[in-house]
């Protein structure tokens, strides 16, 4: 089976998301910033992963601006360029250094990027995820993998995750029920665990083991395509995963799982927050979500999908499974860790100049804040319905839209609408001339669907 893509060319979105409608971008002002916490780094480019080093340092995966080079059939056209980096910045002062560079970054026409997608440490050695690598998107040297970041700047290829991925498709593609597939999947967050990697995929829907020689195996799969993001656990217990869920990103579908060592058995723990992109336990042993933000509760039916700034920290308790708000006002959240009692965000995940810069925030004390009195937003009203698409047609991956005046891309693939749900949008997204379709870890863009 063959896929195609099919762009849907926006002029107007193109420019804005290059930051080249300053006019659109001057009528919405930037958020005002989380309830709590300090800016310490900014000038990101759209910042992902982030963990902290041995040294007391914040590594951090930046996905990039895509790039110029187009690749791809006519109807399958994507942008890419060497435009990803793995940055360190100093807590302290804010100092950001590049310790690689011209790494693969891929995105729609629109500007949008998805690259280095998490890094980690293993023995004291710095490696990071990349999605999107490969020949499919113009980098055959360098496929979708886990590498090591060299001292001098260079990295070395560990893992051809995309390699296993193609090999060895998760049962839900196999089976043709999800016919959304990103090639080689979508890589989004790793951790380190007993000497090897674990990673999740946003599109295959799993978690991967790879060992520190480079052998990949499944650990297990989420049906259903819920769109898996971060990952984290504590000491012996099992593995913690959250999980974005599929346009319109109701709070039902924002999921907190809970995985078995080294059984990997999945149980719900927790949902009822749209959009989650990672999970982390902070000081004393309280486990913590963060979410990309609230579902629009706008009744339009063309509106956007978020709404801008409610990107929040909520605690997890994990007896009821109740989410407790502790920070708010965060704009495209990406990543969370924490050093003691001190929590570190990653902020503009999806990078909008102008508007939503790449950034890291730092929170001290974290333990003494009071938790926020706010009413999970309602479900916004559903889309009317489309008409069907063909039988060969897939969904498309993500939705477009935005919040607030900021269309966005969804921070994985995902189920989205149909293209005739998206023409009703497309007039009120053209006349705000601004960045639309962005993503983070996974699709880009475009319509997909199959021939024989």
């Amino acid at each position: 089976m063959k896929l195609k893509l099919l762009v849907i060319p926006i002029a107007a979105l193109v420019l804005g998301a290059l930051g080249l409608a300053p006019q659109a971008h001057a009528q919405t002002p930037p958020p005002k910033g989380p309830t709590s916490g300090t800016k310490v780094a900014s000038g990101l480019m759209s910042p992902r992963g982030m963990k902290l080093g041995p040294d007391g340092m914040l590594y951090v995966a930046e996905a990039g601006t895509a790039g110029t080079m187009t690749v791809g059939p006519a109807d399958n056209q994507s942008m890419s360029g060497n435009t990803g980096r793995i940055s360190k910045v100093d807590p302290n002062s804010g100092n950001r250094t590049t310790l690689a560079d011209n790494l693969p970054s891929n995105g729609g026409p629109e500007g949008d990027a998805v690259g280095p997608a998490d890094v980690a440490f293993l023995g004291g050695q710095l490696y990071y995820v990349q999605t999107h690598g490969g020949a499919a998107y113009g980098f055959p040297s360098n496929p979708t993998g886990i590498y090591k970041v060299n001292s001098n700047g260079t990295v070395t290829l560990l893992a051809d995750i995309g390699a296993y991925n193609i090999a060895n498709p998760v049962s839900d593609i196999s089976s043709g029920k999800q016919q959304d597939i990103e090639i080689g999947g979508n890589p989004y967050a790793m951790t380190v665990r007993d000497g090897a990697f674990y990673v999740t995929d946003g599109n295959q829907n799993q978690i991967l083991k790879v060992t520190a020689a480079g052998v990949v195996s499944r650990v297990n799969e989420f049906t259903g395509h819920p769109v898996t993001t971060g990952i984290t656990y504590d000491g012996a217990g099992p593995f913690y995963v959250t999980a974005l869920g599929q346009f319109p990103f109701t709070p039902a579908d924002g999921k907190l799982y809970s995985v078995s060592f080294p059984g990997g058995a999945v149980a719900n723990v927790a949902n009822g927050f749209s959009s989650l992109t990672d999970t982390e336990f902070g000081f004393g042993g309280k486990l913590y979500v963060l979410q990309f933000g609230d579902q629009s509760d706008s009744s339009d039916p063309n509106g956007p999908p978020w709404t801008l700034g409610s990107g929040k920290i909520l605690r997890v308790n994990l007896v009821t499974g109740a989410l407790t708000p502790i920070v708010n006002g965060f704009t495209f959240p990406t990543s969370l860790i924490f050093d003691g009692d001190t929590a570190y965000v990653a902020n503009g995940g999806i990078t909008i100049p102008g508007v939503v810069p790449g950034e890291i925030w730092q929170i001290k004390a974290f333990s003494a804040i009071q938790p926020i009195s706010i009413t999970p937003p309602p479900a916004a009203a559903p889309p009317p319905p489309a008409a069907p698409p063909p039988p060969a047609a897939q969904q498309p991956s993500g939705a477009p839209g935005g919040t607030s005046g900021v269309p966005v891309r969804a921070p994985n693939t995902g189920a989205g609408p149909t293209a005739s749900q998206l023409d009703g949008w497309l007039p009120a997204l053209l006349a705000l001339g601004v960045a639309g379709a962005l993503c983070v870890a996974g699709g880009t863009r475009r319509f997909r669907k199959s021939d024989a």
